[in-house]
């Protein structure tokens, strides 16, 4: 009797002993959850700070740029050169910071917003919501280019059309049928969603979209555009006919799409922790008007700002 009562006790100790065990182990993993959700709170706040002080400077820059320079918005201007992947300490050099923040860097990146497309465009306001024929084609020679259905775009146009509805984020062409994930990748840099109508700054858009914006263009002639505007930035209707009578090109019409000037900026940063990637972007709109203040008012604002995290390679 007593060996069985002594077994008893002992499967209890044990039973005890498991038990209290998992609730430790459970407190130390909810104890390191906590911690580690503070952290990621810290780290995307930091993150944060530094894109707002980061667009914060390229707005001055961009204000600086229409106060001081000429009527162009071109690849050789200041607001285009890059923030190479540096260090946060870099900046911060005798100043007594964290530990956490001198193992950040930092990258940025100011990109011309006009330098894609607008699907918004398709659709023109002015004239009651109907289908804007210019943009239709220009959407649609960019989707023939990319070997897709010249079709895709009118149906796109239509469903502006008719539900009145507008592009916030290319990415919402998921919904449409026919785009598929290959060809909203290949898209992707060449398309925006703006609030406005908006040209295109032929100083900045890419080869396809010239393509698709002047009729006839090939790759061959859409690279030696690019070639000679970084040599001397396009200043003037006329010297962007000029440039393309040259190149062999049919200047056409008008070519009311085509600008050198813009007034849509993004303003892109990557802050890199040792095991994340925060990255984020900001519209940011310029007006046209002169100086860096206008009646008061700051000549650039933020229009949104799109912040999220990935995983560090």
């Amino acid at each position: 009797m007593r060996r069985n009562e002594r077994g008893s006790a002992t499967m209890m100790a044990l039973i005890v002993m498991v038990l209290s065990t998992i609730i430790l182990s459970s407190l130390i993993w909810q104890q390191h959850l906590s911690i580690r959700q503070l952290e990621y709170q810290r780290d995307r706040r930091q993150a944060e700070w530094l894109h707002m002080a980061a667009t914060d400077f390229a707005r001055f820059i961009l204000a600086m740029n229409m106060a001081t320079t000429s009527a162009e918005d071109s690849l050789s201007e200041a607001w285009a050169i890059p923030l190479t992947n540096t260090k946060v300490s870099d900046f911060l050099r005798g100043v007594d910071i964290p530990a956490e923040l001198s193992q950040l860097s930092m990258m940025g990146q100011v990109t011309d917003a006009q330098s894609r497309f607008n699907l918004n465009n398709l659709v023109n306001e002015e004239t009651g919501r109907r289908i804007d024929p210019e943009n239709l084609l220009i959407f649609q020679n960019l989707l023939s280019n990319m070997g897709a259905d010249r079709s895709l775009g009118h149906q796109v146009a239509n469903t502006l059309v008719n539900t009145g509805f507008l592009f916030t984020d290319p990415a919402q062409l998921e919904a449409f049928e026919g785009f598929t994930p290959n060809l909203r990748q290949r898209l992707r840099p060449l398309l925006i969603a703006l609030p406005k109508r908006t040209t295109i700054n032929v100083n900045t858009a890419s080869s396809d979209l010239l393509r698709a914006l002047f009729q006839g263009m090939g790759a061959s002639q859409a690279a030696n555009f690019i070639t000679e505007r970084s040599r001397r930035p396009i200043k003037s209707t006329t010297e962007l006919k000029t440039m393309l009578t040259n190149l062999g090109v049919n200047p056409g019409g008008d070519a009311p799409m085509a600008d050198i000037k813009t007034g849509f900026f993004i303003a892109r940063t990557e802050v890199r922790f040792p095991d994340a990637v925060y990255v984020g972007e900001s519209l940011v709109q310029r007006n046209a008007s002169g100086g860096i203040n206008t009646g008061g008012q700051t000549i650039t604002q933020v229009l949104s700002t799109r912040f999220f995290s990935t995983l560090q390679d």
